[in-house]
């Protein structure tokens, strides 16, 4: 169970609220763990049946109390209030571990970075790709690209103002003159 604040103040129940323009904060606080910690720790205990995580869930409740206090917001119904601040409190800490899961799986992958040699030999491979799509004509090259890019054939072919058969026919030619350059290439890291 959740232990009770030592302080040095004077205890003064909250029965009443006209007493709360004697209360230092400090003091409404501590009358509001007295009164109220057992709850506060059961109904967290409740929602996450973690005993290490209610305490947690009960100590921020009562420091967010203690900031309102300080801040000269005294709830009328600290009960209340601080069942509502834990129960808000168990529902952001399930919404975090549950984004928290879900994304969990992509700091596994351990995306590393490229070992240098790698990416030595991909830019390499990307120089020699575009030297070779300059030897093709400024069509050719277009087509290629549009249709790398998800373009359909016939949308190439409109782009480009000609046939659809002519286009499939120029792409055909063009795309051999690549891998006879590809060909000639010295193999490459993936």
């Amino acid at each position: 169970m959740m232990p009770m604040v030592a302080t040095t103040s004077a205890v003064v129940p909250l029965a009443g609220l006209s007493m709360l323009s004697t209360l230092s904060p400090d003091d409404y606080v501590t009358n509001a763990h007295r009164d109220h910690a057992a709850m506060v720790y059961a109904v967290a205990l409740r929602a996450t049946r973690d005993p290490e995580l209610a305490e947690d869930v009960t100590q921020e409740a009562f420091v967010r109390l203690l900031t309102e206090a300080r801040a000269g917001r005294f709830p009328d119904k600290a009960g209340a209030w601080l069942y509502r601040a834990a129960t808000n409190l168990v529902i952001s800490r399930a919404r975090r571990a549950s984004v928290a899961r879900r994304l969990a799986p992509r700091l596994a992958e351990g995306n590393a970075p490229d070992e240098p040699d790698r990416v030595a030999l991909r830019n390499e491979g990307r120089r020699e790709l575009n030297r070779a799509l300059m030897t093709l004509s400024g069509v050719e090259r277009r087509a290629l690209l549009m249709a790398a890019s998800g373009a359909s054939g016939l949308e190439i072919a409109a782009r480009l103002a000609m046939s659809h058969g002519a286009t499939r026919a120029m792409m055909c030619r063009a795309r051999a003159r690549l891998r006879e350059r590809a060909a000639l290439l010295p193999d490459q890291v993936a």
